[in-house]
């Protein structure tokens, strides 16, 4: 099956749940236990698909065109963003991996305890 292919299945897949997907944004939008939060997120996702993003504008100053270096600069925040959350990514993939180390050792260090304690007696 080709690439292609399997990205149409996919698209095709996914528009068959575009009524219920949207039924659920509505949902979120109107609930009252929802946090403000969701409920903005939910609207802006409905409007969004309704009407298209909004166009955003860069104010630049002097209402020419972007300079380029204001265009490198926002590369080097964007590349700086990057690397910040692969941090963020990694470090809680070694939490993950110590709180499983952690639960594990406890596990072992119960069973030895009791092995010893019924070899005692």
């Amino acid at each position: 099956m080709s690439k292609s292919k399997t990205l149409i299945e996919i698209r095709s897949l996914a528009r068959s749940h575009t009524r219920t997907a949207l039924n659920v944004l509505v949902g979120i939008m109107r609930s009252k236990d929802a946090t403000a939060a969701a409920r903005v997120s939910a609207a802006n996702a409905i409007l969004d698909r309704g009407w298209g993003k909004a166009t955003q504008t860069i104010e630049t100053g002097d209402d020419g065109p972007l300079e380029l270096i204001h265009r490198i600069e926002l590369r080097a925040d964007f590349q700086h963003l990057r690397r910040w959350r692969k941090s963020v990514e990694q470090a809680q993939s070694y939490t993950f991996k110590a709180v499983i180390t952690i639960i594990v050792t406890g596990f072992v260090g119960a069973v030895w305890l009791g092995i010893k304690v019924m070899l005692g007696k």
